[in-house]
């Protein structure tokens, strides 16, 4: 939901692909443990996972979904207190073209006042295509306020066909990075964070994504994980293996280093806040202007996008 290359890969995922009975029967297989789900007594929370839960299950089971399910889960259960109830309406919650073709769910929750916390956004889409196949994305976001300069948490994954997957993860900086070395060591070198950009590009199967926008290419942080997984015809096994192996493993560790480093306030002027919180506001417009509203609408009927995109609107820009 943040820049992301979604206009190329729809573009590119609406060649003909593996049938969706594939990709379901390759998603049944389970090699790997996936991440656990913290549960709890029930509670507000509990039921916007279980909510989320169904609204999911009835898309085509997905490894990628299922780590990003988990690592949902494993955030709510430390934000939670943090986070006020969702109010998304039960039409942006879960909805589908009238055709049945496109389902979706997106799900907003806004921080409680005082918290360091701007919002959390949960976005998956499911797309069959007129040719065969679908593509299928599913977005996690923790968009922090001008309390702190910590950088937000974003993960993006995109599945083209059973054998192909691009995959976006970031703690999306916030300051120009070339202006303060002393961010680029407190939030990335000092976490390790890219060693889990090079563990993920060693992959045989993977190489990395470049953006056709410049704009994209010069928001992300220098160990940005932002790569194309290609396991080649047949070989579904593969990139299920990848996504509950090392992707899995990767997700949750960054997600740990959001959790623990960034989540919390920091002393800053009353200038540099205001500076950081427009580059923010300037960003988020970017995305939902030109690139949700544009791209949206190749996925869903234009009644649905466009209520989808308003719901996403508030939470990006304010309105």
């Amino acid at each position: 939901m943040l820049p992301t290359p979604c206009k190329p890969l729809v573009h590119r995922c609406s060649q003909p692909a593996a049938a969706m009975d594939t990709v379901g029967a390759a998603s049944r297989r389970r090699r790997h443990r996936p991440l656990c789900v913290a549960s709890g007594p029930i509670s507000a929370s509990a039921t916007a996972q279980r909510r989320r839960a169904d609204a999911v299950a009835r898309m085509p089971p997905l490894a990628h979904r299922e780590v990003m399910l988990a690592l949902a889960g494993e955030a709510e259960a430390v934000l939670g207190a943090r986070l006020l109830p969702s109010e998304v309406p039960a039409d942006v919650a879960e909805f589908r073209n009238a055709t049945g073709n496109a389902l979706g769910s997106v799900d907003v929750r806004r921080g409680v006042p005082g918290s360091s916390i701007d919002f959390t956004l949960e976005a998956w889409f499911h797309r069959q295509l007129p040719g065969g196949g679908a593509i299928d994305i599913s977005s996690l976001i923790f968009f922090l306020n001008g309390t702190t300069d910590a950088p937000h948490f974003l993960m993006e994954l995109i599945q083209g066909g059973p054998t192909s997957l691009v995959v976006l993860l970031d703690l999306f900086p916030r300051r120009d990075l070339p202006l303060h070395p002393d961010y680029i060591a407190r939030y990335y070198e000092a976490t390790g964070m890219d060693a889990h950009r090079r563990s993920l590009e060693r992959l045989p199967q993977v190489r990395p994504y470049v953006s056709p926008s410049l704009l994209v290419r010069s928001l992300w942080s220098p160990t940005a994980v932002v790569v194309d997984v290609q396991c080649g015809e047949g070989r579904g096994a593969a990139l299920e293996e990848i996504v509950r192996g090392q992707l899995a493993t990767s997700a949750k560790e960054v997600l740990g280093v959001w959790l623990e480093h960034c989540a919390a306030a920091v002393e800053m002027s009353d200038a540099e806040r205001e500076s950081m919180v427009a580059r923010d506001k300037m960003i988020s417009t970017t995305s939902v202007e030109l690139n949700l509203s544009a791209n949206l609408p190749r996925m869903f009927d234009a009644d649905i996008s466009a209520r989808v995109v308003a719901e996403i609107g508030k939470a990006f820009l304010g309105y």
